[in-house]
């Protein structure tokens, strides 16, 4: 199989550097810091979806969102790797996994993806990195992982999505890939259940139990049929 890693929520856990960069924005416009609860539902769809829920759940609308945006890559660039860190059991996890390709399609965008995954060293597991501005759509469009597929000559039926929000949930349907849904990210497992993705986990080794049950299974691409999901 071809495996398609989120990020944020997925791999690692950045939720406190988002959080610390989001409210210095939120106290260079004045407004109150928001808590980790009111701040999950504004991540995952990318950075400008991310700074404008911000500054709309401080009550503050605007129509260019153009220079909140730049501030705020500007301030998590300076704390992203305050206290981001792999889940447990990743690194393990993906190499056991050595033996099948892997890439990651987050919607951060995508020098913050590639500068994080080099910093915690787990940029040598993925083939591949695309990020929210590395094609013309992000997740919940099936486009970044089609165009990864096709780079990487994997058919949707040998892939795998596996995220920890319904962005990719519904980007893996969408794209005709398998998904799993990871429950320790950011949004609440009941809201990726119900979207009935191919398999649930509670924790990263799952993923590792799961896909090491394909090694040997076939050699060649495209040789594997879509029931062996």
């Amino acid at each position: 199989p071809f495996l398609i890693f989120d990020l944020d929520g997925t791999c690692v856990d950045s939720m406190g550097d988002i959080k610390i960069a989001a409210n210095l924005l939120l106290s260079e416009y004045g407004f109150p810091a928001l808590d980790e609860e009111a701040l999950r539902p504004c991540i995952g769809k990318g950075v400008h979806f991310l700074v404008g829920s911000v500054l709309e759940a401080s009550g503050w609308s605007v129509d260019d969102l153009s220079a909140a945006v730049t501030r705020y890559q500007m301030l998590y660039r300076e704390h992203a790797l305050d206290s981001t860190m792999p889940y447990p059991g990743v690194e393990e996890t993906l190499d056991r996994l050595a033996h099948l390709d892997k890439v990651v399609v987050s919607n951060k965008p995508e020098e913050a993806t590639r500068g994080i995954l080099r910093a915690l060293g787990l940029a040598k597991y993925f083939r591949a990195v695309a990020g929210g501005d590395s094609y013309t759509e992000m997740k919940p469009s099936p486009l970044p992982l089609l165009r990864v597929m096709e780079s990487a000559n994997a058919h949707p039926s040998q892939s795998w999505m596996i995220g920890d929000s319904v962005y990719d949930i519904e980007a893996g349907k969408a794209a005709g890939t398998g998904t799993v849904a990871v429950t320790w990210g950011f949004q609440p497992p009941e809201k990726l259940k119900a979207l009935t993705p191919d398999r649930v986990v509670n924790a990263f080794s799952e993923i590792g139990d799961f896909f090491t049950a394909w090694r040997g299974v076939s050699s060649s691409p495209g040789s594997a049929t879509q029931s062996n999901r």
